[in-house]
């Protein structure tokens, strides 16, 4: 795309502005200058949409949205990605910091692997400060030269999603459904990458993830992380898991250019984790039945 630049920067936000400077501020000032950073404010109801449009007035590379209804956590952080024009991608999160060589030192990365298809730095988790910040020992790399075994790696080892902070190709992200609207569908979208090519990881934590009540889902109530994905009533909110089991299943026999051998593989672990998930799949439907005599 004529002056696409080289990265960039999709930045979902709500209700950040006790957070949000912080972030932009070490996105504008990152080593890799040829960025855009598209911010989407979620039908914010505090000062989010004020900032942004200040940053807008100071740095061109600033794109602020402003979505009209809040549509979902999910939907944001597809909209950044949708809006974006940039040869490589990052998600960054508005209560999140990184280090000033994080975008070049994937990107070089990037550049020096075709097969490679998204690069992320190691982690350090913080709470308030990013001075108090200790390393995160778990975060994964996926390089095996067989499609179907990184896919499974995702879908057995990825704990805390850190990797989907990482940068990746823009063509290899626009073959995925990004994130659909349903609890774990992050991960479902770094499986599909792992299948698409080799994740990898830089040995050097320059990436900063806040882990508090307010802004980690693992760290939320039930309720919380419910209205964290959807906000308002939605069709979309039931069957969670049964969502979740389509998603991976979707996942593993559309995904082009995989043998009939990988495919066949994919598809029978898809079908074994629905079995070893079927406890919460059960659920499900008896809360469906439920809310059905209810109504």
């Amino acid at each position: 795309m004529a002056g696409a630049p080289i990265v960039s920067v999709g930045m979902p936000a709500y209700n950040s502005e006790k957070t949000l400077r912080q972030s932009i501020d070490c996105l504008l000032g990152q080593a890799l200058s040829d960025l855009e950073l598209v911010v989407s404010d979620n039908a914010s109801t505090d000062g989010t949409w004020d900032i942004l449009q200040d940053y807008a007035r100071r740095d061109p590379r600033v794109r602020p949205i402003r979505q009209s209804v809040n549509i979902g956590a999910n939907g944001n952080y597809s909209a950044v990605f949708l809006a974006s024009r940039g040869r490589y991608f990052k998600w960054a999160s508005s209560n999140d910091w990184c280090a000033p060589r994080l975008l070049q030192a994937c990107v070089d990365r990037l550049e020096a692997d075709p097969g490679t298809v998204l690069v992320a730095p190691r982690t350090r988790l913080f709470e308030s400060d990013v001075d108090d910040a200790v390393d995160y020992r778990d975060d994964i790399a996926c390089r095996d030269e067989s499609p179907v075994q990184r896919f499974i790696h995702v879908g057995t080892h990825l704990a805390l999603n850190n990797v989907m902070n990482g940068v990746v190709r823009r063509d290899a992200l626009a073959k995925t459904r990004l994130i659909e609207h349903y609890p774990g569908a992050d991960v479902v979208l770094v499986a599909h990458l792992a299948l698409l090519g080799k994740i990898e990881l830089l040995d050097e934590a320059l990436f900063y993830r806040r882990m508090d009540a307010a802004t980690a889902t693992r760290l939320m109530s039930s309720a919380d992380v419910h209205r964290h994905h959807y906000p308002v009533p939605t069709w979309r909110a039931s069957l969670p898991s049964w969502r979740l089991a389509a998603g991976w299943l979707r996942v593993a026999l559309l995904t082009g250019g995989l043998s009939l051998r990988d495919r066949t593989a994919a598809v029978d672990w898809v079908l074994r984790r629905a079995y070893w998930s079927r406890a919460d799949i059960g659920r499900d439907l008896v809360e469906l039945l439920r809310l059905g005599r209810r109504s």
